[in-house]
């Protein structure tokens, strides 16, 4: 049945409602009377949710010696509500390919803005923000062990495919204090991926992206937290820091590029 939920979800059934139909397909007709048992919910707002049904053409009335019942209606609505709801989300996509540019416009700020994420899943979330952009280069400041510890080899895999898919380049420097990393899970980088390493003790273990007019923070498991600041000047700043960063690891860019192997994650 969690499909028939979805469906009913998507053409913007309340929970409650989607309980009372279930059970009219599961059980048959009923009484309000008899739905309330069968569902839980009070007898006051079963009424509520048949309405809803009913406004849907999902849930039809019959008299039957003298007794109002319930039932659930012919099952090809719900394909009709469905078709009804995606031609509306495909008008509003639409409007909004053709207005995005505009939008985008007067929801720019002069005032810089920062967001900020908590635990593994708001970390995610961050990286999921670079995904909506066009026409950018990601810029990294990335502790690989890390970021592989605090993320997930899958979800590192699964964003590295959405960013190539996406035709995001990107130049990375990894920073790591335990010498040369020669494995590692981004195996069969292709032209779009430059990478130099940072080798020496004590190495920061917050990683940063710049991208757009934004740089992302993402800490490691530790502390568990990250952050964006949205500043045309304070990216400016960070990526000026960068190139100088790059530039002084110039000599190394090629150490660890050999001979890589997937990191086995256990």
């Amino acid at each position: 049945m969690q499909n028939i939920k979805e469906v009913l979800s998507g053409i913007d059934v309340p929970y409650p409602a989607q309980k009372a139909y279930l059970a009219l397909l599961d059980g048959g007709r009923a009484t309000a009377r008899t739905l309330s048992h069968r569902t839980g919910i009070t007898r006051t707002s079963i009424y509520d949710q048949l309405k809803i049904l009913r406004d849907k053409g999902l849930v039809v009335e019959r008299f039957i010696e003298g007794a109002t019942l319930f039932e659930a209606g012919d099952a090809r609505q719900l394909s009709i509500l469905l078709d009804d709801r995606v031609a509306k989300l495909n008008a509003q996509q639409d409007f909004l390919a053709k207005n995005l540019n505009t939008l985008i416009d007067k929801s720019q700020s002069v005032q810089p803005k920062i967001r900020f994420f908590e635990g593994q899943d708001g970390a995610k979330q961050l990286l999921k923000d670079i995904l909506w952009y066009d026409n950018i280069t990601l810029y990294l400041y990335w502790p690989y062990e890390h970021m592989l510890n605090f993320l997930g080899a899958d979800f590192l895999l699964w964003f590295n495919t959405k960013r190539k898919a996406r035709r995001i380049p990107l130049r990375t420097i990894w920073g790591n204090s335990s010498g040369k990393i020669k494995k590692h899970i981004f195996v069969g980088d292709g032209p779009d991926v430059e990478r130099r390493y940072l080798n020496q003790k004590n190495i920061p273990s917050m990683g940063y992206i710049i991208y757009d007019k934004k740089v992302a923070f993402i800490s490691s498991h530790k502390e568990s937290f990250g952050f964006i600041v949205e500043s045309a000047e304070f990216a400016s700043l960070q990526k000026m820091q960068f190139d100088i960063l790059w530039e002084a690891i110039k000599g190394k860019k090629n150490e660890g590029t050999k001979k890589n192997t997937p990191l086995r994650v256990f």
